[in-house]
């Protein structure tokens, strides 16, 4: 059989390309194409609360960069970078906004960070499946593993993993014990 990837002789070539140039191809350190993250990145929107109705974000859900094409941590799970973008808060003095992320069941919930003052804040996380909440905190609150907001919640929004949750699980559906 003759063609671009046969040779006369039988052997593997790439387009007159012989073993020859492909190992050296391979171990002169030249790098192999790696796709870039996600053009499209999950992004969702975080939709003001009542009271708060001039305030408006937009959630972003992307890889990060990794030589092997997915970025995942010692244990395997897939690492994702969480940048959130709120507009139209209000300054509070002795009060910030902070962002907490928690799955569709809200169990657990984890305080990511402070937004800075240009209205941004990224942190990584390894779930796709989140619910993102931004609430007004006292700035000299700290946050520890197992707290949950305590102020008043202004914008909030699902992933869009998080919308194909089935609405099974929510408690309305569950059956009470006899």
């Amino acid at each position: 059989m003759r063609g671009p990837i046969f040779s006369r002789r039988g052997g593997f070539t790439l387009m007159g390309v012989g073993p020859s140039l492909l190992l050296w191809l391979m171990l002169s350190g030249v790098p192999a194409a790696v796709a870039p993250p996600a053009a499209f990145p999950d992004q969702f929107p975080l939709f003001p609360t009542m009271g708060n109705e001039g305030a408006s974000g937009m959630a972003y859900l992307e890889q990060p960069w990794s030589p092997y094409g997915v970025s995942v941590d010692e244990e395997g799970r897939v690492q994702y970078d969480l940048t959130i973008e709120v507009a139209g808060l209000p300054e509070v003095d002795g009060e910030t906004y902070r962002v907490w992320i928690t799955t569709p069941t809200l169990d657990p919930i984890v305080g990511v960070g402070s937004i800075d003052p240009v209205g941004k804040l990224t942190t990584p996380t390894d779930w796709h499946q989140l619910m993102v909440v931004v609430s007004r905190e006292p700035e000299e609150r700290v946050v520890s593993e197992g707290d949950r907001w305590g102020g008043p919640i202004v914008l909030r929004g699902f992933s869009a993993g998080a919308r194909v949750t089935p609405m099974a699980q929510h408690s309305l559906f569950q059956q009470s014990p006899m």
